[in-house]
């Protein structure tokens, strides 16, 4: 054994000695060291293969650290310049605009309607509310609607709710001038109970009526009624 490897192995010793943790460590270098002495001189060929790998790993390194940088650079602001979009949202709003003041100047260019007073403070005598015929109207909605209806404690209001608009628009086209009306429709399950409906309004009794009527089948009692004020 030669005096050089004789002193490395010494060191590697006193090493293991002083510093315990790295015992496996100064072996690695003792069989490396052990190697590259017994081993012939390397290939000049086999040192340029790694020195090409060195400098290829390298390369791709620096490529990788590149691509990271550029993939942390924040994204480029976009440009706001006019884009087709906003032409057409600009030429939008300026159509609306052009046609709210038209027809702003064509409803100021119209002459107001002007209606001098009439001074009447009762109806005519042929253009009255009449109870009856309010009262037909309203049998022959529960006639045609009711016949083979069973009553249902959800479904019955919003039945409840449909004949009544439905009415209110017949009463309408009997075309009574200055009368304005109102009208509901009650219905509650038929179990042969009694049953009391009262209203009460505050209205000149010359002028102003009510019509009501009842309707029963074996399911459900549907009452109606229509109330009539004059508007002066």
């Amino acid at each position: 054994m030669e005096a050089s490897e004789k002193l490395t192995i010494q060191a590697l010793k006193a090493h293991d000695k002083v510093h315990p943790k790295f015992k496996s460590a100064g072996r690695n270098l003792k069989q490396k060291s052990r190697a590259s002495l017994l081993s012939s001189p390397e290939d000049p060929n086999d040192v340029k293969n790694k020195q090409d790998e060195g400098s290829n790993s390298r390369r791709s390194r620096t490529l990788s650290t590149s691509s990271q940088s550029k993939k942390s650079e924040p994204p480029a602001p976009r440009r706001s310049g006019i884009t087709f979009f906003r032409i057409v949202a600009a030429t939008r709003a300026w159509q609306r605009l052009a046609k709210k003041k038209s027809s702003q100047a064509a409803a100021s260019s119209k002459p107001q309607v002007r209606l001098e007073n009439t001074y009447k403070l009762e109806p005519e005598d042929s253009k009255i509310f009449i109870p009856k015929n309010a009262e037909k109207i309203i049998q022959e909605i529960f006639d045609s609607r009711l016949q083979l209806v069973k009553y249902d404690s959800v479904r019955s209001k919003l039945l409840a709710k449909d004949l009544a608009t439905v009415i209110n628009k017949k009463i309408k086209d009997l075309e009574i001038p200055r009368y304005k009306t109102v009208s509901s429709v009650t219905i509650v399950e038929n179990k042969g109970q009694g049953l009391k409906v009262a209203t009460r309004c505050i209205w000149n009794t010359a002028t102003d009526n009510y019509a009501t009527y009842t309707y029963t089948n074996q399911s459900l009692i549907a009452i109606g009624h229509v109330h009539a004020v004059y508007f002066e």
